[in-house]
């Protein structure tokens, strides 16, 4: 299956780094909120009417490394591009008991994490168009690798090479 394929190639090729600034990750304050968080109804109303995707980061309160990635990644203009351009972006609390609606089935946002597989925070979901994952990368993403992700993604170069092949072209 070519999601399979795909999740095993991001898998391996990502840089995850998770081993650089947790004791100033732990002790950031609330992180910063951008206006580009939709809700996962909205995005899945958009993404299927105007053929974006949608990346929905899973997050929870307590987790630097997620505060980390919203402030640093998230914040970086280009990574801010990119989403604009092929993404509606999601955040959703993975302890939170706040439903949601998923492809027609309501959810707690709790739930839904578990329902993608998700064991540690951050992870970040690639969600097509019609709702279907096509990657799961957990871990801290910085801004450069993200950015390329994004466009890799968004430009569905996953279809035809892998990440590693992208990378190196661009």
């Amino acid at each position: 299956m070519k999601s399979g394929f795909f999740i095993s190639v991001l898998l391996s090729f990502f840089v995850i780094s998770c081993n650089s600034g947790s004791d100033t990750a732990l002790s950031e304050t609330a992180s910063q909120d951008y206006d580009f968080w939709v809700t996962l109804e909205e995005a899945q109303d958009k993404a299927y009417d105007e053929g974006k995707y949608i990346v929905l980061d899973v997050y929870t309160e307590w987790c630097g490394f997620c505060r980390r990635m919203n402030q640093e990644t998230y914040g970086d203009e280009g990574v801010q591009e990119n989403l604009d351009r092929y993404f509606y972006p999601v955040r959703i609390n993975a302890e939170s008991d706040r439903e949601v609606t998923f492809l027609g089935e309501t959810y707690t946002m709790e739930s839904l994490a578990l329902q993608f597989g998700v064991g540690s925070y951050p992870t970040t979901i690639f969600i097509t168009p019609n709702g279907e994952p096509i990657a799961v990368q957990p871990g801290f993403i910085d801004a450069p690798t993200f950015r390329r992700m994004l466009s890799f993604v968004g430009s569905e170069s996953y279809n035809t090479v892998s990440f590693e092949e992208y990378s190196n072209s661009n």
